[in-house]
């Protein structure tokens, strides 16, 4: 899914029906285990809202927050919003939280985080146990993690990203 495209071009989300800049936030949490999700204050310029959605099988959900980026900060600034708002994920419940955008490869359980399914589609990263990684910027072209990394989540979550 990289591109020589910069990530501030490439990453959209669908709002009311049109593409707009912005990033997806997943958690994966057991079914009927997610708590309130609360959008970092002040992690984003223009305060955009989130809109959320949720996926569903017998033992697992993934929830999604899809959020529109009205200014994309930069550096430290901009890793700091992805990291607030990924623990934010955690915090309601989720094992494991992460980054993608929308046309970016996605699979439901039981293939969550298989590379054969989701090479690509995942731009940053986080576990309830504080694991981070993002290599996401949005003045670089699109660097989503490695397949390993992705065994790496699809390992961590056992039980919810292998299961129906």
């Amino acid at each position: 899914m990289g591109s020589d495209r910069l990530a501030r071009d490439a990453a959209v989300v669908i709002v009311d029906g049109d593409e707009v800049p912005g990033l997806s936030f997943y958690g994966l949490v057991g079914r009927g285990c997610l708590g309130t999700f609360v959008l970092p204050a002040g992690e984003w310029p223009g305060d955009p809202e989130a809109r959320f959605y949720l996926l569903h099988g017998v033992a697992w959900e993934v929830a999604n927050w899809d959020l529109p980026v009205v200014v994309w900060s930069t550096g430290g600034r901009f890793r700091d919003a992805i990291r607030q708002t990924l623990a934010a994920v955690i915090a309601a419940g989720c094992r494991v939280a992460w980054v993608a955008a929308e046309g970016f490869p996605f699979c439901d359980p039981p293939a969550l985080f298989d590379p054969e399914c989701m090479s690509g589609g995942v731009l940053a990263w986080m576990t309830a146990e504080g694991d981070f990684a993002c290599p996401l910027d949005p003045d670089a072209p699109l660097p989503p993690v490695n397949d390993e990394q992705l065994m790496m989540l699809r390992q961590y979550s056992l039980g919810l990203a292998d299961a129906d």
